[in-house]
């Protein structure tokens, strides 16, 4: 039986307040006695079941894990007496105060985080799983409830409560690992922590549980088991669906394509790896950073172009030509069916979508500021076509058509670049060169 007369903690420690407690122990916040101030508060954690040697053994196990960790995303161990643990001796252990609340206490049910910030979180987890695991330390109790965030900053996850982690240095010592022991948690059942498993200490466990942490995070709900009473995942749940619907449709296909790797029931099918892992979450946030990046350079190229010196004159050169080289088609057509049967039309290919969609697409030259197109009046019967070469240049502020037959040119059409032309009196000029030009061409 182990006698509880004596607190041995209250030789060096001093209680300030009670700061909860659970199946495993109470805890308080304390500072030791020889501090004359209250700068290096701890917190003291007291075995609540002293004569059950199953308890005993988890404290044991616990300060032998935080005795070989030192990281920030770690309490550092102060002291303990739990390797009295087979004694008659209260037990109790000390570590240093982390002062936030949990995550379970942060998140909202009703406000889950966003994608971002949780990938951003469960990063930083990862780097302090990863540093256990390769001391051989294997968490398996991995949840919202055992990760405060520090100072309520997201970014600056703690892990606590070591009681049912593996240590590899105990690996021979079935008294403190015993296969027979129920591990894990409520929060996401795994069938490699159940009883009699022979993969009670799979690393890849805590991976599994890291990306349930996310899955809380960003769903608002914990995911319980890998594989609900329908085969469902938990990101394929009703409930949980509608929760992850209110997320950017970029990230969530990337993320639920996480999930589908990371709630497989089969850990071989699993992520395997905490760095491949690592990798593929910061894939997800990289898209859609390089996405918000695109969008960036798109603001800033359309800036540049619209405040360069010469925007302003480009774009009414452009809307000019448009205008222009609609004109010169209809006003072909109209003559071409003004004259009757056998006559038509010839243009060139950029003027082909403007029967169908009544859009005028002008080649144009920026370099030199210029267009040039074709636009003809055929007849089957004759040889030859009166197919007049338009060219269109910006000369200072204003825009000159000319209309170039056999090699001689003949202006059309002089306008400022930010005037409206006159285009009834253009397609009236328009439409008596094109009556000349084939009156000419037949020898009329």
């Amino acid at each position: 039986m182990v006698k509880q007369k004596n607190k041995p903690w209250e030789e060096r420690w001093e209680t300030i307040r009670s700061i909860g407690g659970g199946g495993q122990g109470d805890t308080f916040l304390v500072k030791p006695k020889d501090s004359p101030t209250n700068d290096r508060p701890g917190v003291l954690k007291i075995l609540k079941n002293q004569k059950d040697p199953e308890r005993r053994k988890r404290m044991h196990r616990e300060v032998a894990a935080l005795s070989t960790l030192d990281c920030p995303g770690i309490p550092r161990l102060i002291e303990s007496n739990s390797d009295q643990f087979a004694a008659d001796v209260p037990l109790y252990m000390v570590a240093e105060f982390v002062e936030g609340k949990t995550l379970s206490e942060i998140l909202e049910p009703t406000q889950p985080m966003g994608i971002a910030d949780a990938v951003n979180l469960v990063l930083k987890l990862l780097e302090t799983i990863q540093y256990c695991h390769n001391l051989g330390i294997v968490h398996r109790d991995i949840k919202p409830d055992n990760i405060i965030i520090r100072r309520d900053d997201i970014n600056d996850p703690v892990v606590i409560d070591f009681g049912i982690s593996f240590n590899e240095s105990d690996a021979g010592n079935t008294i403190l690992t015993p296969a027979w022991q129920q591990l894990g948690n409520r929060f996401l059942a795994l069938p490699e922590l159940q009883v009699n498993s022979s993969m009670q200490r799979d690393p890849r466990a805590d991976i599994a549980q890291c990306c349930g942490i996310l899955f809380f995070a960003i769903a608002g709900s914990p995911p319980v088991t890998l594989l609900d009473c329908e085969g469902r995942m938990p990101h394929q749940r009703p409930e949980s669906q509608k929760a992850l619907a209110r997320q950017p449709d970029g990230w969530l296909a990337k993320i639920n394509r996480i999930f589908d790797r990371a709630f497989e029931f089969q850990i071989d099918y699993r992520w395997q790896s905490i760095p491949e892992l690592q990798q593929a979450l910061i894939a997800c946030i990289s898209a859609r950073d390089n996405a918000r990046n695109a969008e960036q350079y798109i603001a800033q190229i359309q800036n540049k172009v619209s405040t360069s010196s010469d925007y302003a004159r480009r774009q009414s050169f452009k809307e000019l030509a448009q205008q222009l080289v609609k004109e010169l088609y209809n006003v072909s057509r109209t003559v071409a069916g003004e004259l009757g049967k056998g006559f038509g039309t010839i243009h060139d290919a950029e003027a082909i979508n403007l029967k169908s969609r009544g859009i005028a697409r002008v080649k144009i030259d920026w370099a030199k500021l210029r267009f040039s197109q074709s636009h003809g009046i055929t007849n089957e019967f004759l040889p030859n076509n009166f197919s007049p070469k338009f060219t269109g240049t910006a000369t200072g502020n204003e825009l000159v058509l000319l209309a170039e037959v056999n090699g001689e040119k003949v202006e059309l059409l002089r306008t400022p670049l930010n005037g409206e032309p006159d285009f009834t009196a253009f397609s009236e000029h328009l439409r008596l060169f094109y009556l000349e030009g084939v009156r000419k061409l037949i020898g009329a």
